[in-house]
């Protein structure tokens, strides 16, 4: 959860002990050598801020090594033993505490951050009751609560977890996130906003109000409220992925591709591993017919993750677009397993392997698939077209009576690609031509036709 770590890192920055040792710290920021003199906790502070919570760690033995016992002391230590990620260590330490004084607040804190970290949620939801027997009015043990509820879609208790908190704690960021996230899932966005909105007046650097109320408010139809809170947050945390791909889907929203390419683009240098914005700037890419970028970036998305089984389909289409046959079948093949319903993928499978130079596979392909359709079905007909001479006849004597545009320019498609297959260019562009001047919007065929038309058939 992201107010865990904050949680966490404030508790490591705010904890203060008296002493008069010093250390000297050399560090390069922008060029530029940065010495100062810092109490051994302000540095502590220092090294966590620059990333690098191990010479924290080493500060921290340093500074204290003549004092191991103070209790102050062993939680700060298992604070910063949990920053860096000794688990066991830190399990070891707080349980010595926690043995010690079983109501000790912090220590019970810490374990269940440590239970949370190595997601042992039933442990961690035990501590925070723990600390809530201790103190019933602990604002902190109940927002966590609430956040436990929350992830476990116990709706009412995380609600009641939240509020309580609230009323505890005016001023609780966790709960009030918390319970902003729970109305947004709701659907209850005026509410949700009101809470994010007193977030922003209790934090205005927090980043994440501006991200989630940004998702109230697209809730709310205001693509430009939206829109400003997304780009507030990214000048808060310009290191964030989700805040650029969320962007560039409300930029695609209001028809800003360029804006929306550049947001994707971003995203995919912060995170280059995450498959999800590829998919985004790979359909922009597509839109634009750049057909050459979009498949980097589907091929991408299939590396990344093969069982996302929506990038077949463009990348078959490109492959088919770009004349490479063998590959488009093999890409068509994977599409008709994900989408067996609709049997043009099918059909186009064949077809590939026919235009590859194997013709009696690709009509093997179609021959097969007349035993699963419908014998009225336009697609067993294109596939019997295929099969067996002469057919297309009949078959374009049946479309002279079709009043379905849509399904009348899908199936010409066919037609003219049969036509195509044959050499027969000057049928193929006329019924290419047709399926295009129809412009049928979101139809693959109609792209496919623009594109036969545009230098490959010049009979």
């Amino acid at each position: 959860m992201r107010v865990f770590g904050i949680f966490l890192t404030i508790l490591i920055l705010l904890a203060s002990c008296a002493t008069n040792t010093s250390v000297k710290i050399e560090q390069d920021l922008v060029d530029e050598e940065l010495q100062v003199e810092l109490s051994p906790y302000e540095s502590i502070g220092f090294f966590m801020n620059v990333g690098d919570p191990l010479k924290a760690l080493e500060l921290f033995e340093m500074a204290y090594s003549e004092n191991p016992d103070s209790e102050e002391t062993k939680i700060l230590h298992s604070s910063l033993l949990l920053a860096v990620g000794q688990f066991n260590e830190a399990r070891t330490l707080l349980n010595s505490l926690i043995a010690k004084d079983p109501g000790n607040i912090d220590a019970l804190f810490n374990m269940s951050f440590l239970e949370g970290m190595e997601g042992n949620t039933l442990a961690q939801e035990e501590q925070l009751n723990f600390i809530l027997e201790v103190d019933s009015k602990n604002a902190e043990a109940l927002s966590y609560l609430g956040e436990i509820f929350l992830t476990d879609k116990m709706y009412d208790k995380a609600e009641d977890a939240f509020k309580k908190s609230i009323s505890f704690d005016d001023e609780n960021i966790v709960a009030r996130v918390g319970y902003g996230n729970l109305l947004l899932r709701e659907k209850s966005y005026e509410k949700s906003i009101e809470q994010f909105d007193r977030v922003i007046e209790i934090n205005p650097d927090y980043s994440f109000a501006y991200s989630d109320r940004s998702k109230a408010r697209s809730g709310l139809s205001d693509a430009e409220g939206s829109i400003s809170d997304l780009s507030k947050a990214i000048e808060l945390n310009g290191e964030y992925y989700w805040n650029y791909v969320d962007r560039g889907k409300l930029l695609l929203f209001v028809n800003d591709m360029d804006g929306a390419f550049s947001d994707f683009t971003k995203a995919i240098k912060i995170e280059p591993d995450f498959f999800y914005a590829y998919v985004y700037r790979a359909g922009i890419s597509y839109g634009r017919k750049n057909y050459d970028a979009a498949a980097l970036d589907y091929y991408r998305v299939i590396e990344l993750r093969p069982d996302y089984f929506y990038a077949y389909e463009p990348l078959a289409l490109i492959e088919y677009i770009r004349g490479n046959y063998g590959l488009a079948a093999e890409m068509f093949e994977e599409t008709k397993e994900n989408f067996p319903e609709d049997p043009a993928y099918l059909l186009l499978e064949g077809i590939s392997r026919y235009a590859d130079g194997n013709k009696e596979a690709g009509i093997a392909i179609m021959q097969k698939s007349m035993d699963n359709m419908p014998r009225d079905s336009y697609f067993y007909d294109i596939a019997r077209m295929f099969s067996e001479p002469g057919y297309d006849s009949f078959l374009v004597g049946k479309l002279t009576r079709e009043t379905q545009l849509p399904l009348k320019s899908r199936v010409l498609f066919y037609v003219a690609t049969y036509y195509k297959l044959l050499g027969n260019h000057r049928l193929a562009n006329i019924y290419f031509l047709e399926v295009a001047d129809a412009k049928i919007f979101g139809m693959f065929e109609t792209d496919l036709a623009e594109e036969e038309l545009k230098d490959k058939l010049i009979d």
